[in-house]
């Protein structure tokens, strides 16, 4: 995480992002292949830009920093865009108006906000 750090202690480090990046690499190629062979097709607007801004989407969603975080905001996106989609055309301006909301006051996402309501408990709510 820290580069000048980790050469200090006798790492080379470029070595290891390049590892790092040559399995990513593998993993990216052996996910598009398995799409080609389920869908049968390939087509240019599969590989828009919108793609990478839902996976970035979900995890503001569900919360950066964690494990479930991501997961959480995965299910949550699919599960709002299909509920959402089965009203109106116009599902994304809704989507985005949560996730606007979601940023401005819910820190930490879905999982943060699910964390101060499990912090909260029946003695904390007549103190004032």
């Amino acid at each position: 995480l820290n580069d000048a750090r980790t050469q200090a202690l006798g790492f080379n480090t470029r070595n290891y992002r390049l590892v790092g990046y040559i399995i990513s690499a593998i993993i990216c190629s052996l996910a598009g292949v398995l799409l080609a062979n389920f869908t049968n097709f390939i087509s240019p607007e599969m590989i828009g830009w919108t793609r990478s801004a839902e996976l970035v989407f979900m995890v503001i969603l569900g919360g950066v920093g964690t494990a479930i975080g991501p997961v959480l905001g995965a299910l949550t996106f699919v599960l709002l865009e299909q509920f959402l989609s089965s009203f109106t055309v116009y599902w994304h301006f809704i989507f985005g108006v949560i996730l606007l909301l979601l940023v401005l006051y819910g820190h930490g996402g879905l999982h943060g906000l699910i964390e101060k309501i499990a912090t909260v408990t029946p003695n904390n709510l007549t103190k004032s």
